[in-house]
């Protein structure tokens, strides 16, 4: 049998990759919802939250990144993804975030090359929406984003009815290879899922620690 707390990672795995990878056995439900992008939004180069020392990095190492503090990584060796890179959870088990590689297809490269990070989001999405079984809503616009010399093409979505938002940030490495980071809401314990502002400031900080 296993312990709780292994049964919660692996509920939490099931339910991050869901929304965040390309899963084959997730069914088409609604075209994605078009809308304007804002590009003139700047954010803080520096995380407003406590970091710890844990550096996600992609195969690559054309990324790398660091979680919150407290913070605890979540075996993702599942047959779900060869595109993640890494899955954590805060403490609570309410929060989820995770780091994934985008495939370089030619339709990904050719939005890329028109629309720039606009261009990513809107593909990303688009996955999102073809892989969710239970549909997704875009929340707000894509948007593209600065801090410091970086850049970041932003969006969220919500699935189904559900007030829980998804946020992600896709983004370009200097070797071309695509990525997403996504804060998943989990709604699997009994604890309260943070407030909104709070997952801003979090999704925000680790946006923050990303080198690419």
């Amino acid at each position: 049998m296993f312990s709780n707390a292994r049964s919660f990672k692996y509920v939490t795995i099931f339910l991050a990759l869901c929304l965040v990878s390309t899963v084959p056995s997730c069914l088409f439900v609604k075209a994605p919802e078009e809308k304007s992008a804002n590009n003139d939004v700047e954010l803080s180069p520096q995380p407003t939250i406590e970091m710890s020392d844990e550096l996600v990095r992609s195969q690559a190492g054309d990324m790398i990144a660091l979680l919150p503090n407290d913070w605890l990584y979540v075996d993702a060796k599942l047959e779900v993804s060869d595109d993640i890179i890494a899955v954590a959870v805060n403490p609570e088990y309410t929060l989820s975030v995770v780091f994934s590689r985008l495939p370089s297809g030619a339709a990904i490269k050719e939005a890329h090359e028109a629309e720039g990070l606009l261009g990513l989001a809107r593909v990303a999405y688009n996955k999102h929406s073809r892989k969710t079984a239970g549909g997704t809503n875009l929340v707000g616009t894509y948007t593209r984003v600065e801090l410091g010399t970086r850049e970041f093409g932003l969006y969220a979505f919500n699935i189904g009815e559900g007030a829980m938002r998804t946020r992600c940030a896709v983004f370009s490495s200097t070797l071309g290879h695509f990525y997403e980071f996504a804060l998943v809401p989990l709604n699997i314990t009994a604890r309260d899922i943070p407030a909104d502002p709070d997952q801003e400031a979090i999704f925000n900080s680790v946006l923050a620690t990303i080198q690419y």
